[in-house]
């Protein structure tokens, strides 16, 4: 394992040479759009995934990986090297948080916010409740003590999304509230991002870029760097 974890570091540093950067990036969109020809047969919910790719014509960008049932069970490195993502910090999940405090009455933002998070990074409430205070509220129109943003329990995700738990997506979801990118992910090299493909056993990958377009998501500073992270 420890072999296994320097490869995967002396991978990454390569990675971040802007040439080797750029060629990692052609590599993986020839591959996007061979697969785009093909019609595997999905479970239903990444079907769903899948069919709003090609809906957004974000098919020929992005790629679906089946990852095996053990996958949760191994280190971030190992989880990143089993689908050539350049580093564990192209890893990334889609965190449900739920403003507990909130209010019809009260707030124009939403209730909930679907926030893409590096698994090397934690979404910081503090960091959320104020941007979505100060930014979306608009500073001064909502006080501080109406925002208190916890993980929305996974019953409330499902009932939303038709997603479980490590595999909630923004793209196929039955109805998805408003979604925030973790700022750090735009800083990626190279700038492709790894989340959850609508199953557990199934991750999504596509360029940043692709994603915030298709999306028109929020890009926030809202994420701290895990004490410890392999």
């Amino acid at each position: 394992m420890d072999l296994l974890l320097e490869v995967g570091r002396q991978i990454s540093q390569t990675l971040q040479d802007p040439q080797v950067s750029a060629a990692y990036l052609a590599h993986f969109l020839a591959h996007a759009h061979a697969e785009s020809l093909t019609t595997p047969d999905y479970p239903t919910p990444v079907a769903r995934v899948a069919q709003a790719l090609l809906k957004l014509s974000l098919h020929q960008v992005s790629r679906i990986y089946q990852v095996p049932s053990t996958y949760y069970t191994w280190p971030l490195s190992q989880r990143a090297l089993s689908m050539l993502a350049p580093s564990p910090a192209h890893l990334c999940k889609a965190v449900v948080l739920e403003n507990k405090r909130w209010r019809s009455s009260l707030h124009r933002s939403s209730p909930c916010y679907c926030v893409m998070v590096q698994y090397v990074h934690s979404v910081d409430v503090a960091k959320l409740a104020e941007y979505v205070r100060s930014v979306v509220e608009g500073e001064g129109k909502v006080a501080k003590k109406h925002f208190n943003f916890r993980l929305a329990d996974q019953e409330t995700t499902w009932r939303k999304t038709g997603f479980e738990k490590n595999g909630v997506c923004p793209f196929g979801a039955r109805e998805m509230w408003p979604v925030i990118l973790c700022e750090e992910i735009t800083r990626l090299s190279p700038p492709v991002m790894w989340m959850g493909g609508g199953h557990v056993d199934y991750k999504l990958a596509m360029p940043v870029e692709a994603f915030v377009r298709a999306t028109g998501c929020l890009v926030a500073d809202v994420s701290v760097p895990n004490a410890e992270s392999d």
